[in-house]
């Protein structure tokens, strides 16, 4: 008869063993998760600290090419930002990219919901003060694919511009029509004065 207390050892030993494999099995996934969130989380950090680097020029440029300010603080309001955007039909992307921000944080200062930095202020105020050839120049050479598009006439526009131009020939028209007559009377005084002077020329 077998020992019971052997058995019930051996049983508790081997329930044990495959209880342990388990849990190395789940150790070692907790393991790769952490290496791989480990990895992601350097990466970010890598881009974020890159980030400055890639877009500072942009808000050096700014800074250059505006004039030189009066020492007055730079003031700022969602409205005006707005209206800035909508005055040089620029897109959220591409302000953002001039003022060194991403375009969710120019969509959150728009509606009023975060207030930029005073740096980032004067960035605004300095970008405001250009003209817009200089405005789009700095777009074109940071954020080529963001220009915007040339404007198109309005229908209403062309529609009165072509009723304009239909006008002007008619006045020309009708111009010409009430010369005509006049042109044709003095040519038909001049020929019958020709053929009065040469009966004339031929007795002399």
């Amino acid at each position: 008869m077998p020992d019971f207390k052997q058995t019930f050892q051996d049983e508790v030993r081997r329930l044990a063993r495959k209880e342990l494999k388990a849990f190395e099995a789940k150790i070692n996934e907790q393991k790769k998760t952490i290496s791989a969130l480990t990895k992601r989380i350097n990466d970010l950090e890598k881009k974020q600290a890159a980030a400055p680097a890639a877009v500072k020029p942009a808000t050096e440029s700014v800074q250059a090419a505006a004039p030189a300010a009066d020492g007055r603080k730079a003031r700022f309001s969602p409205k005006s930002l707005a209206k800035f955007r909508k005055k040089y039909s620029l897109s959220q992307k591409a302000l953002a990219i001039l003022l060194g921000v991403t375009p969710f944080t120019v969509s959150h200062w728009e509606i009023g919901k975060n207030r930029p930095r005073v740096n980032q202020i004067e960035a605004f105020s300095a970008l405001a003060k250009l003209g817009k050839r200089k405005v789009l120049a700095l777009v074109a050479e940071k954020a080529p694919g963001e220009l915007p598009a040339p404007k198109k006439a309005a229908p209403k526009k062309v529609a009165k511009a072509a009723k304009k131009e239909v006008k002007k020939a008619e006045k020309k028209v009708e111009k010409k029509a009430v010369a005509a007559p006049a042109k044709r009377g003095r040519k038909a005084k001049a020929v019958k004065a020709v053929k009065a002077a040469a009966p004339a020329e031929k007795k002399a």
